[in-house]
């Protein structure tokens, strides 16, 4: 018979102590996954962050919030004021319950962060107390290490003082922070992480000049890939891109009818928009990536003026809950896709012409940050 090798059982032994060692790892990192998981989620009831004006004693009102897609990350700031450069951004790691000041970016105007809270994005003016108008500039700021540093990605000077006072600058981004949509007086992207930016011209079909930007944007929403993009303005302006923001597609005068579209939102695929229609208070709504809208409800105009007035809306991220925000208090919230509404009771808000409010929500759509000012007077 031929010679058989006996097996070696030492051998043996160690591959059998090795494949119980990884299979333990592989274990413990799933529960600790888990436990994480648990630890960021938020319950199955609704909690709603409500930042009354009051952060700390250095903060009075909150004119702008972003959060994670968990809600643990939380950004937000004070309104800018030119009387004061102490309009800080703020972060909370704890879902809203403490915060700390980030004190060398000021004077913001608007906050875009992605889903891990990592990468953030503010639009600011650079000085409003020392410096002449001629010689403030508009900034786009990246920190890439949830606000510890930061870096200009655009730069422009910006000299119309009354654009300073009213333009929100708003900023959107997708999930990875590589595509970024934001609006000053025009409408420029970025497809490389705020390295370059393409300045769009949107031609306007009812006299052929074009649009070069607006004074006065209302609102961006993208999806999470970037790919699909919606903008809004005060005017009966809508525009989209389906291609990372390299081409804008305009509808003028089409659904909203010279109304005031005031707000714009999307779910995480882009699939499903959201547009808001201040000036009779309808809500827009289309299902195949803002192509077509149709009418699906409508929110009582405030008593405090002749129009709604909305300025935010926030959506989960399947699109089916729904929050809209009100320039002068009132929260009103959907969970069935906007075809009804029911106004949040909410306590220490103003209810006059002077307040303004900002939304922003996790994924889930059960957490939701409120944040407010008051308008104060400019000397």
């Amino acid at each position: 018979l031929p010679y058989s090798k006996p097996c070696n059982m030492k051998f043996i032994i160690i591959i059998y102590i090795v494949i119980v060692c990884l299979c333990s790892c592989l274990t413990l990192t799933l529960a600790e996954n888990l436990r994480k998981n648990a630890d960021e989620s938020t319950d199955s009831e609704f909690k709603l962050i409500l930042l009354n004006g009051v952060l700390d004693s250095e903060i009075t009102d909150v004119n702008a919030v972003a959060m994670s897609s968990t809600g643990k990350i939380v950004y937000a700031s004070s309104y800018v004021y030119e009387t004061s450069d102490k309009a800080y951004l703020y972060k909370s790691a704890d879902y809203g319950k403490t915060w700390q000041a980030i004190t060398d970016v000021i004077n913001v105007y608007n906050i875009a962060t992605t889903p891990s809270g990592r990468i953030v994005y503010v639009t600011q003016v650079n000085d409003l107390v020392n410096l002449p108008v001629l010689e403030r500039k508009l900034l786009v700021l990246k920190s890439t290490d949830f606000g510890e540093t930061w870096s200009i990605t655009y730069e422009n000077f910006y000299n119309d003082p009354e654009l300073n006072k009213l333009n929100p600058f708003p900023i959107a981004i997708s999930s990875s922070g590589q595509h970024v949509y934001f609006s000053s007086s025009v409408l420029l992207t970025s497809n490389d992480y705020g390295e370059s930016y393409i300045h769009h011209q949107l031609p306007r079909s009812d006299d052929n000049y074009y649009y070069d930007g607006y004074a006065s944007p209302s609102g961006i929403a993208v999806s999470r890939t970037g790919r699909y993009a919606y903008y809004v303005n005060e005017h009966d302006f809508y525009a989209r891109s389906t291609n990372y923001g390299s081409k804008f597609e305009l509808f003028p005068r089409t659904f909203l009818q010279r109304s005031y579209a005031s707000a714009v939102g999307c779910s995480e695929s882009g699939k499903i928009v959201y547009i808001v229609d201040s000036s009779h208070g309808f809500i827009h709504k289309s299902n195949n990536f803002g192509y077509t809208f149709t009418k699906v409800s409508q929110i009582p105009t405030n008593p405090n003026t002749q129009y709604t007035s909305f300025n935010s809306i926030v959506t989960s991220k399947n699109g089916d809950i729904v929050y809209i925000s009100n320039y002068y208090g009132p929260i009103y919230k959907s969970t069935d896709s906007a075809s009804t509404f029911e106004e949040l009771p909410l306590t220490n808000v103003p209810d006059n012409d002077k307040a303004y409010s900002v939304l922003s929500t996790n994924y889930k759509g059960d957490t939701l940050i409120f944040g407010y000012f008051q308008y104060r007077e400019y000397n």
